[in-house]
């Protein structure tokens, strides 16, 4: 069972005529029994386009505009100064968790609410959990059972009066339709993931 997972951003973006966004996206996850999984990603435009694979030892890309950049990157230092970079943001991640959690008593299910809504020309779907005990929560993005990486702003975990806490995970439909993609949440209090996918009953924000 998931303990806790925390996501990180990097970007960086590239003037030119146009402006465009270069990602990287750092995941971290760990369970009561240390770390279960961890993964280095680089997104371009919003698009998933090369991540690190450290099992294999190698950078894969997952799209044409990856390759080359992939081909550049598959040095032996390359992969192991990634690694080390990934243990350590973990590491530091874990450390600050397991404080926070070190008062466990209860667990409270996250209620979830989903809605479409849009900023300055931009539409985007917002995943929203609160009320949720204790504070270890995962909520992401899918399309067809596959985990979307990029174009997703994620806030972080805040508390309530009452000693829960909320997160909100945002969705930019740039490259996506709303109807194509699910929210899904992992919880220490659900027994299975809890997915909301948008339909007719949703709102706008």
């Amino acid at each position: 069972m998931l303990g806790f997972l925390a996501v990180f951003y990097f970007h960086q973006f590239v003037l030119g005529a146009d402006e465009h966004a270069y990602q990287q996206f750092i995941e971290c996850a760990f369970n009561i029994e240390g770390q279960v999984y961890q993964s280095w990603r680089y997104g371009f435009d919003g698009k998933d386009i090369m991540h690190v694979d450290l099992a294999r030892g190698t950078v894969v890309a997952t799209s044409e505009s990856g390759k080359s950049l992939a081909e550049e990157r598959k040095s032996t230092e390359y992969i192991k100064r990634k690694e080390e970079k990934l243990q350590i943001e973990c590491n530091a991640v874990k450390t600050v968790f397991l404080k926070s959690n070190n008062t466990l008593s209860r667990a409270a299910k996250p209620a979830v609410f989903l809605a479409k809504g849009s900023e300055q020309g931009q539409e985007y779907l917002k995943c929203a959990a609160h009320g949720f005990y204790p504070n270890a929560i995962r909520i992401r993005w899918t399309k067809k059972g596959q985990p979307i990486y990029f174009g997703v702003t994620t806030t972080g975990i805040l508390p309530h009066r009452d000693g829960t806490f909320q997160m909100t995970s945002y969705l930019s439909l740039n490259n996506v339709t709303a109807q194509e993609v699910t929210c899904e949440i992992e919880h220490l209090s659900l027994d299975e993931k809890l997915k909301k996918a948008f339909g007719k009953w949703h709102t706008r924000t």
